[in-house]
């Protein structure tokens, strides 16, 4: 039921938004934000099947805590929860109020516009461009890493293959020592010494 007031109130808002000229920024289930000139607008749904003062301050203290993201801010409710509503709380705030009555919306209390900090967004902008930089940075040195990893790796792979080629030239140089031809006239506890074909080599050369 919550779920269906609030997205009729949201259908009344969008209409009541286009008949006054504003621009819609963003919008969701329960909120739209719009631009109205120089200002940021949000509009935020509130409803409540039994609605409490407890309960509605609740909801307008989580509000308040993103209160000063817009230049003004409005609470959409029901006739139903408005009469729970503080006022002296949301005057404070600065937070206006919009009201359904039947298929029209009718604003009842005006949000008090809050001016933004320029310089905020000028830190902010200084901020991300440093981050970037750095970043930028980061990935030159990076790149500079992965070229030096690379020639080592060539480094590595060309005295890998150069000390394999050499293993491989002392064995087949070792082969063919000891396959040299041995007498057929030897006894055969001679002609089976591996030895012997060693020491036959070295005498021929």
């Amino acid at each position: 039921m919550a779920s269906f007031i609030i997205a009729k109130a949201m259908e009344f808002l969008e209409k009541w938004i286009k008949e006054n000229g504003l621009v819609e920024v963003d919008k969701g289930d329960d909120y739209m934000i719009c631009k109205e000139g120089n200002n940021t607008v949000m509009y935020r749904g509130l409803y409540l099947e039994i609605p409490t003062e407890s309960d509605v301050a609740k909801e307008i203290a989580l509000m308040a805590k993103d209160r000063t993201l817009y230049n003004k801010y409005y609470i959409v409710t029901t006739l139903e929860v408005v009469n729970f509503i503080d006022g002296g709380l949301i005057k404070k705030l600065g937070i206006g109020v919009m009201v359904i009555d039947g298929s029209s919306i009718k604003e009842v209390m005006k949000s008090i516009p809050i001016e933004t900090t320029p310089s905020k967004g000028r830190d902010t902008d200084q901020r991300i461009e440093h981050l970037e930089k750095v970043i930028s940075n980061l990935e030159g040195r990076v790149k500079e890493l992965e070229d030096k990893i690379n020639q080592l790796m060539q480094v590595v792979n060309e005295l890998r293959h150069s000390a394999q080629r050499g293993e491989e030239a002392t064995r087949a140089r070792a082969v063919e020592q000891v396959n040299v031809q041995v007498p057929d006239n030897v006894p055969s506890f001679v002609k089976d010494n591996p030895w012997l074909g060693i020491l036959m080599s070295k005498s021929a050369t």
